[in-house]
């Protein structure tokens, strides 16, 4: 009769392959996007009583879709010295297709920001987890 430990061995590093197979695939999944993967342009701000209302638009420059996209705007005086930021899911921006472009809105209460002298912006995907 043949050494059966050969078989019991590759029996037991199959559910070991599976396992780890399933961890890379979900790391690679869950990895955030590069925010060189987007375009994002804002469009205008505005000051609504007391919340900042941010508008803007984001475009997908790959063939990958997206969901649940953050968006991070800063602010910068005119030296171009950093003053404050502000992040958030953009509304309308549940999923992004590849190659879309969706407009998005964000608002932030302006007790939360300082930005009472800037005079530019800066904005990026900051977070998202792919379909």
């Amino acid at each position: 009769m043949k050494n059966p430990q050969p078989f019991k061995k590759a029996l037991w590093a199959f559910p070991t392959v599976l396992i780890f197979g399933y961890i890379v695939y979900m790391q690679l999944k869950m990895a955030g996007p590069d925010p060189d993967e987007f375009k994002v342009q804002i469009e205008r701000i505005e000051e609504r009583e007391d919340v900042l209302m941010i508008f803007g638009s984001v475009e997908n420059l790959t063939s990958k879709d997206w969901n649940s996209i953050g968006i991070e705007v800063e602010f910068y005086d005119s030296n171009g010295d950093f003053i404050d930021e502000t992040s958030g899911l953009g509304s309308g921006l549940r999923v992004l297709k590849g190659y879309q472009t969706e407009n998005f809105k964000l608002s932030e209460p302006l007790a939360f920001l300082r930005i009472e002298n800037y005079s530019e912006t800066k904005s990026k995907v900051v977070n998202g987890y792919r379909n």
